[in-house]
C-alpha cells in the first residue's frame, strides 16, 4: 500500500529539512561536484528560509508506517500558474514511483483550485520525473546558488508564454 499523503505543518519542518539535506548528500554526487553537493545540502540548515520554503507552499508529505517522512512535494501559486519548488524522496526509496506520485498529487490538488500551468527548476536527477509528468525543458541556466555555480533546468507544463513563473531555489 502506498504511503498516505498529507499537508505539511510547522512540526514537519525539521524532518523535511533533514530529508532535504540527506537527499542532497546521498544523490547529489550523481550529477554534482562535492562543492555543489555541500551548497545544495546547506539550504536545509537555513531554518527560517527552509521553513518558508515548506510552509509558504502547499507541501504534501508522504509518511511511512512509523510516521517517518519518506518524501515531500510543494507547489506554490502565483496568479493562474503554479511553481513546483520542492520534490524530494528519501534516499533508498527512489525509483519506486513515490516522487511521481507526490508530484501528480500536488499538481492535481493545485489544478482543483484553479491553477493552470506549472513550472519548476529541475536537477539532472529529477528531470526524468518531471518529463514523465508532461513537463518539457524550456531553458538551461548556469547561475550561482549558495555561492557555487550550478546548471539548472527550467521545465514547464501547460504554461502560457509570458506567465512569469520565477523561483529562487530548487
Amino acid at each position: 500500500m502506498p504511503p498516505p499523503l498529507r499537508l505539511a505543518t510547522a512540526a514537519d519542518v525539521p524532518a523535511l529539512a533533514a530529508l532535504y539535506a540527506d537527499t542532497a548528500r546521498a544523490l547529489g554526487a550523481w550529477c554534482y561536484t562535492p562543492e555543489q553537493v555541500q551548497a545544495w545540502a546547506r539550504f536545509g540548515a537555513d531554518t527560517p528560509a527552509f521553513r518558508d520554503y515548506v510552509l509558504q507552499a502547499q507541501t504534501w508529505v508522504a509518511t511511512g508506517d512509523a510516521g517517518q517522512v519518506q518524501g515531500f512535494c510543494g507547489v506554490s501559486t502565483h496568479g493562474p500558474g503554479g511553481e513546483v519548488h520542492s520534490l524530494y524522496v528519501r534516499a533508498g526509496l527512489g525509483r519506486q514511483g513515490l516522487g511521481s506520485r507526490l508530484l501528480a498529487h500536488a499538481v492535481e490538488r493545485a489544478e482543483a483550485q484553479g491553477v493552470q500551468g506549472f513550472a519548476a527548476w529541475a536537477t539532472p536527477f529529477s528531470r526524468p520525473v518531471f518529463e514523465r509528468a508532461g513537463f518539457v525543458l524550456v531553458q538551461t541556466v548556469r547561475e550561482p546558488y549558495q555561492g557555487v555555480m550550478f546548471e539548472r533546468l527550467r521545465v514547464e507544463r501547460g504554461v502560457q508564454q509570458g506567465a512569469g513563473h520565477t523561483l529562487q531555489r530548487g
